[in-house]
């Protein structure tokens, strides 16, 4: 084994001379304030916030005038369901609005009881509203629906365990529900004897 030193070995490598203080062409501009940015985003915020809590609100009073307004709607609707099976068309008749009342003579609503129809009232219970949609409608045909409407849908009960439903769009008269139209529809089985 040979015993050999390493040295380095130093080469030359030029040094560092001090460096000449030349303009930097890329050198970065002064930092701005993200003052702005700021300003932007806390207000883009303040608007999310501002337009989701009217929308809160107004879901809010929806929600809270549909709960309002089930019970009357309900009221009437049974109201009208026990006229007919007391055969009271004249009670029956008056609970539609004035609107219907020009165009539906009052022997119509008679033939509703009348043969096999019936049926459709004939051990009535009670009846439920499942939807209800509430719009405002304004329409150029005066023999619409006019003002504050409802369109409704639910169920009835029956005797003897049969349960139908029910269609029904209603309109506020001075205040007050009045049926606009009504569609009652039994199962089947209620037909037979």
């Amino acid at each position: 084994m040979t015993n050999e030193l390493h040295e380095p070995i130093a080469e030359s490598e030029p040094k560092a001379e001090n460096p000449v203080n030349e303009p930097n062409i890329n050198s970065p501009t002064p930092k701005k304030s993200n003052k702005n940015l700021w300003i932007i985003v806390g207000v883009a915020i303040a608007v999310i916030c501002t337009c989701s809590i009217i929308c809160l609100a107004l879901v809010g009073a929806g929600v809270g005038k549909i709960t309002v307004e089930r019970a009357p709607i309900e009221s009437v609707l049974d109201a009208f369901m026990k006229d007919m099976v007391a055969k009271d068309i004249k009670s029956a008749y008056g609970l539609f609005s004035p609107r219907v009342q020009r165009k539906l003579p009052i022997d119509d609503l008679q033939k509703m009881i009348d043969g096999n129809n019936h049926i459709l009232f004939d051990g009535y219970q009670s009846l439920s509203v499942q939807n209800l949609n509430l719009t405002a409608a304004v329409n150029t045909n005066p023999d619409l629906p006019q003002g504050t409407v409802a369109n409704v849908n639910g169920f009835i009960k029956y005797s003897g365990g049969f349960t139908g439903n029910f269609t029904a769009t209603l309109e506020k008269v001075d205040g007050k529900w009045m049926i606009y139209r009504i569609n009652v529809i039994v199962p089947p089985d209620k037909f037979q004897p």
